[in-house]
């Protein structure tokens, strides 16, 4: 690829002399790109070996040569967009294209998909929002989550085939009494910094997340022999494997945790290593030292393009193809979960049980769907429990409300692209009453800590990666914001605090119901998840968050895809996975 001084110095030539033939002597040209006349014979021949010019030098000191630009540049500029997103290098041609939508989108298009690039393959993939909290131990999004999959491991994990937990950092464990258990790790663990992982993280990574509520029974921690971790907790708790196999409790190097930026370029054990990450561009490299097998893919390039990525948030492209050709397949199910509305009872208008119901009624998934674009109603099936099994009872019908509020506040969080149109249609549907919604737009740190507490409405959504009952209670345990808003439910919080001792009925659905029967919880709408994939793309199976396992992924040299490697560095037909 010709260096970025080259283009340099020949867009200084076309913006002097255009395109027309003319006669220019080498002093003349030198001076034109303020270099020595030899170098300019240099970058001379090395713009005609680009096919940029014609060159047609004259023997003789002060003799006139006749030079031809054959390029023009915007041209120029289109080429050298080419070459920088082939190479990945998806900041520097944003950069370059200065705003120019016209010029880089269809470039962006074509590059997305699968590619080569030095015998690698390589997957891009368009996004719609920057990706800067990657620490599982924060409060985490869908697809964040599923990226945390990809860089942390737990000491187990859940596999997603037939939703069993086995060994991860661990490989084996046992129960040595009611609050004793004894856990053994892998040897030879590397952290993608290099340091090979030590008892002393796992330790560190678990005791700080005694504070929360999920591991508030977490007692102490010891290790009697090298690779071995006893855990002592304060109560029994037979779902301590499924505890563990939740993102929260994936396990980080103890030197860098506390390190400022560590959120945004995490270290981890996992297959894929984030080796860059800004506002444009989240970059994944295959992790060579991985304890597991050796991810297929050699690098995961997620490029953040809103103008590029669907405009519902369970369509994720990988690139654009034309389906009547042949070339898709493609699978979709329910989500695990649903869009949701809590109303909060910290709220003086909430207190009145018939207002909620009236809100329950008035806000339903059908009228709601109504009113907003008909791309939203396609991918949306209404709610009638948390997931699409669950399908509640509805309360009877309370009587009206003797005194309607004249004003509600609702908070979302923000970079959600389904949010503005439903809160509109909230908005709309009050006011046809005389109430006035102000939508109060979060980002999600914030809305997740549930902090503002003259907020009366919550809208938000929700993607479970299973169906077995502890899914439902560790969201329930592990979102701070359900805390706040549902302070006063003291029946929920202690019958999940029983149900995680004894497993006894009433379980995390029993117990949700109740409360959605009472108006503070509203199911609207399940959420269809599409995964569609180009033929080259192989081992791609669509997970509960709506996106594919990145390890099992690969690439199939197709025709056409040789001379992509030998050329521009990417496959001349760009595929495409939507989740």
């Amino acid at each position: 690829m010709p260096s970025s001084r080259l283009y340099q110095q020949f867009q200084r030539l076309a913006q002097q002399l255009g395109c027309d033939e003319r006669e220019i002597s080498l002093a003349e040209v030198a001076v034109l790109l303020c270099c020595t006349p030899r170098n300019a014979r240099l970058l001379l021949r090395r713009m005609q070996d680009q096919g940029w010019l014609s060159w047609s030098a004259e023997a003789g000191r002060g003799r006139r040569s006749r030079l031809i630009l054959l390029d023009n540049q915007e041209s120029l500029t289109r080429r050298r967009l080419r070459d920088l997103l082939s190479q990945g290098q998806l900041t520097q041609a944003v950069r370059l294209a200065e705003g120019r939508l016209d010029l880089l989108t269809p470039l962006l298009i074509e590059q997305l998909g699968q590619a080569t690039r030095e015998g690698r393959q390589i997957l891009r993939v368009p996004y719609y929002r920057p990706l800067p909290q990657l620490l599982p131990t924060d409060p985490l999004r869908r697809s964040e989550i599923h990226l945390s999959r990809q860089i942390f491991n737990g000491l187990t994990r859940r596999n997603e085939e037939n939703g069993e937990i086995e060994g991860d950092l661990a490989h084996h464990w046992e129960c040595l009494g009611p609050c004793h258990w004894r856990f053994y790790l892998r040897p030879a663990v590397r952290f993608h910094h290099g340091r090979e992982l030590g008892v002393e993280d796992v330790m560190e990574s678990l005791h700080a997340l005694r504070e929360r509520p999920l591991f508030a029974h977490l007692a102490r921690l010891e290790s009697p022999w090298p690779r071995t971790l006893d855990m002592y907790l304060d109560s029994p708790d037979p779902l301590l494997p499924h505890l563990l196999a939740e993102p929260v409790a994936a396990i980080l190097p103890r030197e860098l945790k506390e390190e400022a930026g560590f959120a945004l370029q995490p270290v981890g054990t996992g297959p894929y290593k984030v080796v860059a990450n800004d506002p444009l561009q989240l970059c994944l490299e295959a992790f060579d030292d991985y304890f597991g097998l050796r991810a297929l893919l050699d690098e995961i390039d997620i490029w953040m393009l809103p103008e590029l990525a669907e405009r519902l948030e369970s369509h994720l492209q990988l690139g654009r193809d034309s389906p009547e050709l042949g070339t898709m397949r493609g699978e979709s199910e329910l989500e695990s979960g649903c869009y949701f509305l809590l109303q909060d009872d910290r709220s003086p208008p909430l207190q009145d049980p018939a207002l909620r119901q009236w809100l329950t009624r008035l806000l339903n998934p059908i009228a709601l769907m109504g009113r907003v674009a008909p791309e939203l109603q396609r991918g949306w099936t209404s709610a009638l429990g948390l997931l699409p099994h669950w399908r509640e009872t509805l309360p009877a019908e309370e009587p009206r409300p003797a005194r309607l509020p004249t004003r509600l506040v609702l908070a979302c969080f923000n970079q959600h692209l389904e949010f503005e149109e439903c809160a509109g249609a909230m908005a709309g549907l009050l006011g046809s009453q005389g109430i006035e919604l102000e939508v109060r737009t979060l980002d999600y740190g914030r809305w997740v800590s549930g902090t503002d507490e003259d907020v009366d409405l919550w809208l938000g959504t929700l993607n479970l990666e299973h169906e077995h009952a502890f899914a439902p209670y560790a969201w329930l345990q592990g979102t701070p914001l359900l805390r706040k808003v549902w302070g006063g439910q003291q029946r929920l919080w202690q019958g999940l605090t029983q149900w995680r001792a004894s497993g006894a009925e009433p379980g995390p659905r029993a117990l949700l119901a109740e409360v959605q029967r009472r108006g503070w919880f509203v199911p609207l709408f399940h959420h269809w998840l599409e995964l569609e994939s180009r033929v080259g793309v192989h081992g791609v199976r669509m997970t509960a968050l709506g996106w594919f396992d990145f390890r099992s992924a690969w690439l199939r040299p197709e025709q056409g895809m040789a001379a992509a490697e030998t050329g521009d560095g990417s496959h001349p037909d760009a595929g495409t996975l939507e989740s």
